[in-house]
């Protein structure tokens, strides 16, 4: 049986509450930053935060080198070739460069080659996409990598030897032995002698290089001084920044997302105008919980099950018919990617329970079925027993491919696979990631191996078998649960990783409660809270396959919720979220 979830209230800090009263805030909003923060230092820059105090493009090492080639390659005749990854955060960075190049520096469409890397070649600049460089006709200028390439350098040397030039920008980890020596140039901020922000995502540093391009082509005078900035192309930065689920803490990231939020909330180009007319999200601004689990889910879709183009093509469409018809055809393959999904979870959900025991510091699942699966059955199965956890699934080729989620904060994934790595250099055929995610392809033979490993790597790293923990702002009155309680936390906008929405607590006794839903796996209930008041609550995936439910019409219920609004008929009332529930006592 996998451990019940301990739900924990997290500690305020109490300087950092006076400061956030100091600016304004009310006791509540106060309470919710100083939990999420330990040091006043960037306070307002995080509680409020605008672009223009981003941290400046020059002080990511060699920003400035890039921007000198790519400046030159716009000013010659050959081709400008975009190597960028099948994800959502490679997609949008291959919209942001090519938005860049073509709106804003008047490069000519047909000088622009786009390679996406396939989800089943692998992650990374692959032969695969090697070849296809090497088989474009025309000469080509410069190829510049966006969220890949740093661990690339046998498939760069590849180029180099054909006198290609590679410009690598990325945001994963570096190798131990470094910047890939092939590449005439690389941007990374986790390299050494860096001193940006490590935690942005690759279609934000792609934006940096592409905003100190700028700056050069005016410098050299190809720009006039005016030359509008590159601000608009935020609204997809924030799209991969929060589909990368990169820290959402960093002042950074704050500004851009919630920048770009502002813009796609106008719904001024195609691909957001056939978002609103996909789903309107009850009438509700798009925040960053709806980009992460509404758009990036359905951009994903694409690489997982079908064509991964279909994203690039919807975010660059030219009318809203054609976004609706490529968004089409991502919704499809997002509802065929959850069919095959709800296969394999129900694969992996035998095999964790087979495998895992109150000891375990961590599991390796190794399933049939879609590679591009692999990282949300990660999480699902990572998520429920509390565990670090990397689901494997056989390439059919003498290999597995697996993806990884760290899911307990104190582990770092990326470092696990690289001790891994030294212990057996055999064991990888590639890996790559960060801290909270990772991925890597093994031997077949040697999952036995990759297991003991793994978990030898994860307990060197925590003190003791993790189990899972919610932790939560606390209780909240009765007269605080209103409607207005939904702006009041709104102004805390982005939410997301190390800066996760409002979770509260409650004991609260079930009036009524059925099964809802098509599959009747949700529940929907009315609870009595301790001083009698009644509210609405909504519990998704709350029946799960073989496990009975430990609780019941007239029984207390400890729960974790996040208060949400549901509209219905035009009227909008207050709904508890349930993420927790267990059988309790007033």
């Amino acid at each position: 049986m996998n451990k019940p979830p301990k739900i924990v209230e997290r500690s305020p800090h109490p300087h950092v509450f006076t400061a956030a009263k100091a600016l304004g805030l009310t006791d509540l909003q106060a309470k919710l930053v100083a939990n999420r923060l330990d040091q006043v230092e960037s306070l307002q820059a995080t509680v409020f935060p605008q672009l223009k105090n981003l941290q400046p493009p020059n002080q990511l090492k060699n920003a400035e080198q890039a921007a000198d080639l790519i400046a030159k390659a716009i000013l010659g005749q050959g081709q400008i070739v975009l190597a960028t990854d099948y994800d959502t955060d490679g997609v949008t960075s291959a919209w942001v460069a090519k938005t860049a190049l073509i709106d804003f520096f008047g490069v000519a469409p047909e000088r622009i080659e786009h390679m996406i890397g396939e989800r089943s070649a692998g992650y990374g600049i692959t032969d695969e996409v090697v070849e296809r460089i090497l088989a474009i006709e025309k000469p080509i200028e410069l190829v510049i990598s966006a969220d890949q390439g740093s661990s690339d350098q046998p498939r760069i040397q590849r180029l180099a030897e054909q006198g290609i030039a590679v410009c690598v920008t990325d945001h994963h980890h570096m190798p131990i032995e470094g910047a890939p020596p092939s590449a005439v140039c690389t941007v990374n901020p986790q390299q050494e002698g860096c001193a940006y922000d490590k935690t942005i995502a690759g279609c934000f540093v792609i934006f940096l290089v592409m905003a100190q391009v700028r700056q050069r082509l005016i410098q050299m005078g190809h720009l006039p001084k005016e030359a509008p900035t590159l601000k608009a192309l935020a609204k997809n930065v924030a799209l991969g920044t929060v589909a990368d689920s990169v820290s959402l803490k960093s002042p950074n990231n704050r500004a851009i997302v919630r920048t770009g939020l502002v813009q796609i909330n106008q719904f001024d180009t195609p691909a957001w105008q056939a978002m609103r007319l996909l789903n309107n999200n009850q009438h509700q601004p798009y925040d960053a919980e709806f980009l992460g689990f509404q758009v990036a889910t359905r951009i994903n879709a694409a690489s997982r099950v079908s064509d991964v183009t279909t994203a690039y093509h919807f975010l660059t469409a030219n009318s809203v018919e054609q976004a609706r018809f490529y968004l089409q055809q991502l919704d499809e393959d997002n509802q065929n990617r959850r069919a095959q999904q709800e296969e394999m979870l129900q694969q992996a959900q035998q095999l964790a329970r087979e495998l895992y025991h109150s000891q375990r510091y961590s599991l390796a699942i190794k399933m049939q079925g879609n590679a591009g699966i692999q990282g949300i059955i990660a999480s699902r199965i990572g998520e429920k027993y509390g565990v670090p956890t990397v689901a494997m699934t056989d390439l059919r080729d003498g290999f597995l491919a697996g993806s990884g989620r760290a899911v307990v904060p104190d582990v770092d994934l990326r470092a696990a696979f690289q001790w891994m790595s030294e212990q057996e250099p055999a064991l990888f055929k590639s890996m790559g990631g960060h801290k909270g995610a990772a991925g890597c392809t093994i031997p077949l033979e040697r999952y036995s191996q990759f297991s003991q490993l793994f978990e030898d790597a994860i307990q060197q790293q925590l003190p003791a078998p993790p189990v899972p923990i919610i932790e939560t702002d606390g209780p909240l009155s009765s007269k605080q649960l209103v409607p207005e309680l939904i702006e009041e936390i709104s102004l805390l906008e982005p939410f997301g990783r190390e800066w996760p929405k409002p979770l509260f607590s409650g004991t609260f006794l079930i009036e009524e409660m059925r099964p809802v839903g098509q599959t009747k796996l949700h529940l929907s209930f009315k609870l009595v809270s301790e001083d009698r008041q009644r509210f609405s609550a909504i519990f998704f995936n709350a029946i799960q396959a073989n496990q009975t439910l430990n609780y019941d019409i007239g029984d207390w219920i400890e729960c974790a919720y996040q208060p949400s609004l549901n509209t219905y008929m035009g009227r909008s009332q207050l709904q508890l979220r349930l993420v927790s529930a267990v059988k309790s006592t007033p």
